[in-house]
């Protein structure tokens, strides 16, 4: 006989057959009253607003007894076990678990009747709070001509961590869900989350998120022509040719304006009178921070003693 061919013709008929057979189960057996295990979630109120849960089961074994259609009905409801601590005793404590404590839809007609483990131990701490900055993880690519505007603007700039003295103790700051963002040409907001460092457990932070705004400006180049001035020692005995020169100034546009309505000479430092013409670097204090970048045309001019 072959079974390959027996088992591939007709699959479908066959399928449906089976599905027939599984739905006259359901029905004969719907009536009949069992015993059903379901793992259920184990939700811990601490009431006592000066200690933190710190350490204890999320899940436990609740048997219910019922008919068959009602504890199908009950493991889709997903129940659960819900215990009070109005005031804690200390930093370990053991609660008993009983089949009251089970929160489940009671016109289902089934019962709960055990609940595993029957007791349980718990680790609490005292809560702590601390106020700690705020960090944002953001990757940003400017598109091209453009530059990102550093630092980011974080809104609000530290926030307050919650949780056991233990956790609290090692946060010194926190950072946002790392975010990626390209081809910036401008300015870009986002509200993000805040991610509890890794390893703190029953950590609250507060507020949950903050507005992150990411500054963009376009690229730009400038040029102007300024005068020299000589500082050092022998700034006065000396002389310098040429007595101006162009400087060219890149960066972001603001910076860059910032940095011309702020500039009017550039600068020569002599703290020795040469004996001869000597070569000396032209220098431009910039103070528009790290956003732009100058260099003067000819880079050194020639300095010489005063006089003929």
């Amino acid at each position: 006989m072959n079974w390959e061919s027996l088992l591939r013709d007709h699959w479908l008929y066959k399928l449906a057959a089976v599905f027939i057979v599984f739905l006259l189960w359901l029905d004969l057996t719907a009536g009949e009253r069992q015993s059903q295990e379901v793992i259920s979630r184990l939700v811990i109120d601490v009431q006592d607003s000066a200690w933190v849960l710190l350490e204890g089961p999320d899940a436990v074994a609740v048997t219910f007894q019922g008919r068959n259609r009602d504890l199908l009905a009950l493991i889709g409801d997903d129940p659960e076990v819900r215990v009070g601590i109005g005031e804690v005793t200390g930093p370990v404590m053991r609660l008993t678990l009983d089949p009251d404590q089970v929160v489940y839809d009671r016109e289902l007609g089934v019962r709960a009747t055990l609940v595993v483990p029957t007791s349980i131990e718990l680790r609490l701490e005292r809560l702590a709070e601390r106020r700690v900055p705020v960090i944002a993880d953001l990757a940003t690519v400017p598109a091209m001509g453009f530059t990102v505007m550093r630092p980011l603007l974080v809104e609000p700039d530290s926030v307050t961590v919650r949780g056991g003295e233990s956790q609290i103790e090692s946060i010194r700051q926190i950072a946002t869900h790392r975010v990626s963002l390209e081809d910036l040409q401008h300015a870009v907001m986002r509200d993000l989350p805040l991610a509890v460092p890794a390893g703190a457990r029953g950590v609250e932070i507060d507020p949950p998120s903050v507005l992150v705004t990411v500054p963009v400006d376009s690229l730009v180049v400038r040029e102007v022509r300024l005068p020299i001035r000589t500082v050092g020692d022998a700034a006065e005995r000396i002389r310098v040719q040429p007595d101006s020169v162009d400087v060219v100034v890149r960066g972001a546009a603001a910076a860059v304006r910032r940095q011309l309505d702020s500039v009017s000479w550039a600068t020569v430092r002599v703290d020795a009178v040469p004996a001869g013409p000597e070569l000396a670097p032209v220098e431009m204090e910039l103070t528009a921070g790290g956003f732009v970048s100058a260099s003067a045309r000819p880079e050194k001019v020639t300095v010489r003693p005063e006089g003929p």
